[in-house]
């Protein structure tokens, strides 16, 4: 009885990862990581979802633009100077929310 519901699960978990497999996989660029950074060691920063070449961040009236430089692979101030970043995205970050005083949360260990 216990090897027969064992197969039974087997096979189910087989079909169900299979199906996984089939799924479309959705390619998101380095702005979505950015946000994603942010959201996680500075929430408080106001970040608008990228739309287009843009990550639009803001923290207590403190407004600014962030894009991907495709060429020099680096993450670029897309509004005022115009300086760059850098390419690390959590470094990224960190220096997003300092530029706009809001605090930053330490990173997850690993």
């Amino acid at each position: 009885m216990v090897r027969r519901v064992r197969a039974a699960v087997t096979e189910l978990m087989g079909e169900l990862m299979g199906a996984f497999d089939e799924l479309p996989r959705v390619r998101r660029g380095p702005l979505h990581s950015l946000y994603a950074a942010l959201r996680r060691r500075a929430p408080q920063v106001s970040a608008t979802r990228p739309d287009g070449d843009v990550l639009r961040v803001a923290y207590r009236g403190r407004e600014a633009q962030v894009a991907w430089d495709d060429e020099l692979q680096v993450f670029a101030w897309a509004s005022g100077d115009g300086g760059q970043i850098g390419p690390d995205v959590e470094k990224a970050a960190e220096v997003v929310a300092s530029a706009l005083d809001a605090p930053v949360s330490p990173g997850a260990p690993g």
